[in-house]
């Protein structure tokens, strides 16, 4: 019997801060999965630490290949054609999954064949002067409007890599999995996910809640590894809580609609000019 998801989490250089963005996802509330770690040219120590976690949970596997162009976006389409899960999804290894993100994403792709989750960035720790300042920005779109996909179509990206998930048979069914992405000026999580958008259109949706936490390395910089290792260690601990999760559920309902409306009105405009 295969597993319900697979999870692919890439990886690369000397990021010990990666063992948060996997262990938030060996803690998602659904257990039946497998989780393959794609270590891109990964360096001796960081191989030695992911090891050591596949030794202690057998769902966890590590693949280990010289570095890529990019972002070893080969590497993934051959992981997934050895793993069995029903849907595949995506970490990125410095940003966190909430526990029920597997569980929303299933929900989702009963519908579709490929949809994402909410993209929350959270604020660095100096713009966080209290709750409500946790995220900047929230990105409420729509897959199911047209005109988010036309943007998109256009160069627009509204969520990473953590956020998209499809089916196994949708991408099977793709003229082309994931291979390097031609432009270096193109996003490579959008390269891919304009495939599925362009393929399937009204089969691609999406989940309409915040079900990860995005920790962008373009804003941290100049941080060392050590401050990054802090930051992740600190969220991780925080979505243990029921009354951080309850902060996220409740931001989530109370802005979605608002939200939504602005942020198509605002691309819609944006297509018009």
């Amino acid at each position: 019997m295969g597993a319900s998801a697979t999870v692919i989490i890439p990886t690369f250089g000397n990021a010990k801060f990666a063992r948060w963005a996997i262990r938030s996802v060996q803690q998602q509330s659904v257990a039946n999965i497998e989780i393959c770690i794609i270590c891109d040219g990964s360096p001796p120590e960081m191989v030695a630490l992911f090891k050591q976690m596949e030794k202690e949970d057998p769902r966890l596997k590590v693949f280990l290949y010289p570095k890529s162009p990019r972002t070893g976006e080969p590497y993934r389409d051959i992981v997934i054609k050895h793993t069995t899960g029903n849907i595949i999804c995506y970490c990125s290894h410095d940003d966190l999954w909430l526990p029920n993100h597997i569980r929303e994403i299933e929900k989702s792709l009963r519908k579709g064949y490929f949809t994402h989750s909410i993209h929350a960035v959270v604020n660095l720790p100096t713009a966080i002067t209290d709750e409500k300042r946790l995220f900047n920005p929230i990105y409420w779109i729509d897959l199911q409007d047209p005109k988010i996909i036309k943007a998109m179509l256009g160069g627009q990206n509204f969520f990473g890599l953590t956020y998209g998930a499809h089916t196994r048979r949708s991408y099977n069914e793709l003229a082309e999995g994931w291979v390097t992405t031609p432009d270096k000026n193109i996003p490579t999580d959008l390269y891919m996910w304009c495939k599925f958008l362009s393929a399937y259109g009204s089969r691609c949706n999406t989940t309409r809640k915040i079900t990860a936490l995005c920790f962008p390395r373009v804003t941290r910089k100049n941080w060392s590894e050590q401050e990054r290792d802090d930051e992740l260690k600190l969220y991780f601990e925080k979505i243990q809580t029921l009354a951080f999760l309850d902060k996220i559920e409740e931001k989530s309902c109370r802005s979605l609609y608002q939200k939504t409306r602005y942020f198509v009105n605002k691309i819609y405009k944006q297509c018009v000019l």
